[in-house]
């Protein structure tokens, strides 16, 4: 490679670096013209266009990993790309070989894992997003994901364990927290549930959001009808939030405890419906926040 060409390279890379996609992109296509095969403007072309969304990211990373078949990362970024392009085999194909090449790098497991899921292949996507989890005990993304899968999978026993250890490693982890609370409920364990609902008042400072929260308080008293901690929960929340649903809450817990009042309240049936929308809403507003699935 001439003078010319290295410096277009390394202009290449270095917009990349800076996160200058399309212009990585142009640069590296434009090294191409003269030299196909060279490896690192594959490289560049083929990660520019995985992160601008481009089909071409397939052929450009397809072609580099025919240059440099030891190459984890290029095999990696190939899945991401056939991934992107709904090829699930052939996105678990080259995930499975970047694995080969690199068998601790946990980004890769937990793709492959994602691969897994979505194939239908749920002890495999378990199996590895456990492995992503032991790799990288500082990171709590797998784990996060882990809990995700066997919450939608029903597993509600795994997703706790998962989630228990979320928390164990990060105490501050909302989406965690939004999660183990959640599931404590579901089978009952109301006094970890109400102590999940605590930790968010500490951990989730969003505005709007302790509306959420106390109305998860509120649905744990309701569960195990113990209605004078519900009504007192019930009452503070007309104080932090105008919902609907803390009016008719408060008319729903005042009947149990006094009788039917003023105010009409709706069924339990209508009553836990609606909380549980808003415990999805909940769950919604951080996934959006912070760029996870909701």
């Amino acid at each position: 490679m001439d003078a010319t060409m290295v410096e277009l390279a390394c202009q290449a890379q270095d917009a990349f670096a800076a996160e200058e996609f399309k212009e990585s992109y142009r640069l590296a296509l434009q090294g191409l013209i003269d030299h196909p095969d060279d490896p690192g403007l594959l490289a560049v072309a083929g990660r520019a266009a995985l992160e601008l969304g481009l089909e071409e990211a397939r052929t450009y990373l397809g072609r580099l990993v025919k240059q440099t078949p030891d190459d984890a990362t290029a095999w990696r970024d190939l899945g991401m790309a056939r991934l992107n392009s709904a090829d699930l085999a052939g996105a678990e194909q080259a995930l499975r070989t970047s694995i080969q090449l690199d068998p601790a790098e946990p980004g890769t497991r937990a793709s492959l894992g994602h691969v897994a899921y979505l194939g239908g292949a749920l002890d495999e996507a378990d199996r590895q997003l456990s492995e992503a989890a032991r790799l990288v005990p500082w990171d709590p993304s797998p784990l996060r994901s882990l809990t995700e899968m066997r919450r939608l999978e029903g597993r509600t026993q795994a997703a706790i364990t998962a989630a228990e250890e979320l928390l164990r490693r990060a105490p501050k982890d909302i989406a965690g927290t939004i999660t183990l609370a959640e599931l404590d409920l579901t089978v009952g364990n109301y006094d970890n549930a109400l102590a999940g609902y605590r930790r968010l008042c500490e951990v989730d400072t969003e505005m709007g959001h302790a509306g959420h929260i106390i109305h998860g308080m509120i649905e744990v008293e309701i569960r195990r009808e113990r209605w004078r901690r519900a009504l007192d929960h019930a009452i503070m929340a007309t104080a932090i939030d105008r919902h609907r649903l803390t009016t008719d809450l408060l008319a729903f817990v005042t009947g149990q405890l006094f009788g039917r009042g003023d105010h009409p309240a709706p069924p339990l049936s209508e009553i836990e419906t609606r909380l549980a929308a808003r415990r999805a809403e909940h769950r919604r507003l951080h996934a959006e926040l912070f760029g996870w699935g909701a």
